[in-house]
Parts: structure tokens; C-alpha cells; sequence
């Protein structure tokens, strides 16, 4: 029995040891999973409640960006080419598709406006169901509006959209002379007068003169999209010719919205550092939209917000390859300007300051041509969500006109 006794005691004890001495199972906690981007970019390891932008592969003139597939129910707009979502515990996939179109080629002529001769850049599809007058911004012209990435990247799908595009100019921008002494050569918002405002008549010229040769007609639905001081532009001239609707990009339109019954929409960027908008511009253009929208006309309201910067990024208009591309946007992470999820630091004017004081410091930048290097700053501005026309809300633009708050 004493035997029995000591026996138990020492299984006892032993199986008290190893109890105590065993290790334990350890937690493992997962908080990031994976992003699959197929013809685009954005693939990587994200954390659980991080922002995550995806971008299309580049595309050529005779292609649009067509849809996202895949885990589409979390993005923002699955048929923008740049797209974000906030990642969820588990991994996700999307696969963005592109369509072939026929390239548009603006046709460009002078036509007599109420004082002179008028550069105007237009396309218009067979039967289209209606027009759209694009506008400049603050020193821009009629050319640079035709010949912009981001404004060519709308023309495309307007067009392709059955939408035809008037394109022309302010008076200041043509004649060079700062008409009101504002110190800007720019669209004279104000007042709002076929009869004695020069824009508002030159408009109404152009117009009629496709009308008289018969490319357009008095029954196709009009609509104006703009620019900055183009985008103010916009907003009163889509009142005071009562267009289908009008659209004003990184401008708050002003005391239009008190009147108009054209409906609008507000496209702004969320770090816009122009004096004349910022962060007071964009809660005023919110102001507005909601005031429109209380008299019982339709008014909508995006913000572009800023989104990193990726290896192929400079590649977009593909005049610059994806290997310089991503040697440029290296020679940038190397030297400090992007952060460690490769957003940019600041604004653009702190690297093109430092890069017009020293060239040479900046080899792969240094080695590209003086549009080619224009394209890189203008696309990191964008990137940054500053004072810029942009391309990120094209389709929710193109619903706008086709279908306003329906």
C-alpha cells in the first residue's frame, strides 16, 4: 500500500512538472494582408484599416480606362482608373480592363468672335446628343486646354460618350492684355452679360457659327466644364445660358449658387494650395453645393485627396518609359522627398527649387526633356492633391452630365 501510495505521489508530481514547464501555444495575430493589382498598380501588404490606392496601367490615345474587377464592392468608384479603398482583414484582388476607341483629333481654326479672330479647338461626333465648352484656368489658353494630359484624357471619354467639345479662350489670353487690371489674364467672370462682357459674347458667337454651318443644332443640350478661374467660368455660364448642367473644378463658384438653376457640380483637391482657394475654397465650394441643392437644384461635391506616388507613375503619357520612371521616382525616394508609403513630402516647389539650384544633383530628373520634366511635376502635384485639373473623376463627371442627381 505505501508502495501504491508512492508511486501515485510521483506520477503526481511529474505530471505537475511537465504542466508547468511546457510552453505555451502562442497567439499569432494578423494585421496586414495582401493586395493583388493585375494591369495596374498598388499590389503589396497592407494593414488592416489602411487607405489603399490602386492605379490602370498607362493607356495610349486610342484607349480608355474601362472597369475594375474583382473585389469592387470596397472601392470608391470601380470605373475610375485611379480608384481607393480601405483594406479590410482579408486578402483582396482587382483586375483593371481597358477599351479600345477611335483617337480623337480636335480640329483647330480661327473664327471671328465680336471683336477678332478666335482660336477655337472642337470635335463633334456624329449625332451627338449634345456639347461641352471646356475652360481654361488663370493664364491658360485654348491650346493648353487641347493639348493637356488630363483634360485630353475627358475629351476622350466625352467623346467617346457621344458628347462633342468647343474649345477656345479668354479675351485677356488672346490679346495679352489684362482688360480689368486684375493683374491676371483670365475669363471676366462678371458681369454675367452677353451685350457688354466680351467672354459671354464671344461664346454665344462661336456657338452660333456651328450652328449656321450646320455641325450642331439649337436642340442639342449644352453644358460647360472648367479650370480653376475656367471652373468659375463655368458655373456662371452654365446659369446664364441655362445649360443641361456645369461642372467647376478646384473653383468655389461664388454667389451663383444663390441664383443658378443650372445644376452644378464641385470638383476640388483636397490640398489645393492656390491663395484664391485652399482649404477655406473647398469648404466654401461645399457651402455653395449644399446651398444649390436646398432651392431644390442639383448640386454634387468630390474632393480628390492625395495619393502616393508609384515607380510607374511618370510613364502615364508614355513619352517617358517605365525605367527612367522608375528611376526618377527612386533618385526622389533616395533623396528625401517621399515618405515610407511613398507620398510626397510637402509640395512640388520645394523640389523644383532645389532642383533649379543644382541640375546635377538630380541625375535621372537632370536627364529628361523640358516637357518630359514639366510632366514629372505635374504629376506629383496631382499626386499631392494641389490646384490641378485632374482625371481622377472622369466618369463621375460624365454621369453628372448624362444623368445629374438621378
Amino acid at each position: 500500500m505505501k508502495k501504491l501510495l508512492l508511486a501515485i505521489t510521483i506520477v503526481n508530481i511529474i505530471a505537475c512538472t511537465k504542466s508547468s514547464t511546457s510552453p505555451l501555444t502562442p497567439i499569432i495575430t494578423v494585421d496586414s494582408f495582401t493586395v493583388s493589382v493585375n494591369n495596374g498598380y498598388g499590389t503589396g501588404k497592407y494593414k488592416i484599416g489602411d487607405t489603399v490606392d490602386i492605379f490602370s496601367v498607362a493607356y495610349s490615345d486610342n484607349q480608355l480606362f474601362d472597369k475594375w474587377t474583382g473585389d469592387v464592392s470596397l472601392l470608391n468608384a470601380f470605373e475610375e482608373w485611379h480608384s481607393w479603398f480601405i483594406m479590410p482583414n482579408r486578402n483582396v484582388s482587382f483586375t483593371g480592363s481597358l477599351k479600345t476607341i477611335t483617337p480623337v483629333t480636335l480640329n483647330l481654326e480661327m473664327i471671328r468672335g465680336r471683336d477678332r479672330m478666335k482660336p477655337v479647338y472642337s470635335f463633334f461626333p456624329a449625332g451627338h446628343k449634345g456639347f461641352v465648352y471646356l475652360l481654361h484656368g488663370t493664364g491658360g489658353t485654348a491650346q493648353n486646354t487641347a493639348t493637356s494630359y488630363e483634360f485630353k484624357q475627358l475629351i476622350k471619354d466625352l467623346v467617346t460618350d457621344n458628347f462633342g467639345v468647343i474649345i477656345t479662350e479668354a479675351e485677356e489670353a488672346t490679346t495679352g492684355v489684362d482688360a480689368n487690371a486684375d493683374g491676371k489674364l483670365r475669363w471676366l467672370v462678371a458681369p454675367a452679360d452677353s451685350v457688354n462682357n466680351i467672354d459671354y459674347a464671344n461664346i454665344k458667337i462661336i456657338t452660333d457659327t456651328f450652328y449656321n454651318r450646320g455641325i450642331s443644332n439649337r436642340n442639342k443640350l449644352r453644358y460647360s466644364a472648367g479650370m480653376s478661374n475656367g471652373g468659375n467660368y463655368a458655373a456662371y455660364l452654365s446659369a446664364y445660358y441655362k445649360h443641361k448642367a456645369g461642372i467647376s473644378y478646384c473653383a468655389q463658384a461664388g454667389a451663383v449658387s444663390l441664383t443658378t438653376l443650372t445644376p452644378l457640380q464641385f470638383c476640388m483637391a483636397r490640398y489645393d494650395n492656390n491663395e484664391n482657394v485652399g482649404a477655406a475654397g473647398n469648404a466654401a465650394a461645399l457651402s455653395n453645393s449644399q446651398t444649390i441643392s436646398s432651392r431644390g437644384v442639383c448640386s454634387k461635391y468630390f474632393i480628390k485627396e492625395h495619393s502616393p506616388l508609384y515607380a510607374e507613375r511618370f510613364a502615364r503619357r508614355g513619352d517617358i518609359t517605365i525605367i527612367k520612371s522608375t528611376a526618377v521616382f527612386n533618385e526622389l525616394k533616395s533623396k528625401g522627398y517621399l515618405n515610407n508609403r511613398n507620398y510626397f513630402i510637402g509640395f512640388s516647389d520645394v523640389l523644383v527649387n532645389a532642383y533649379t539650384a543644382n541640375p546635377a544633383s538630380f541625375p535621372e530628373l537632370n536627364s529628361l526633356t523640358t516637357l518630359q520634366k514639366l510632366y514629372v511635376v505635374e504629376q506629383i502635384d496631382l499626386a499631392v492633391s494641389d490646384h490641378h485639373m485632374y482625371s481622377d473623376y472622369n466618369r463621375a463627371t460624365l454621369k453628372f452630365f448624362n444623368t445629374q442627381c438621378l
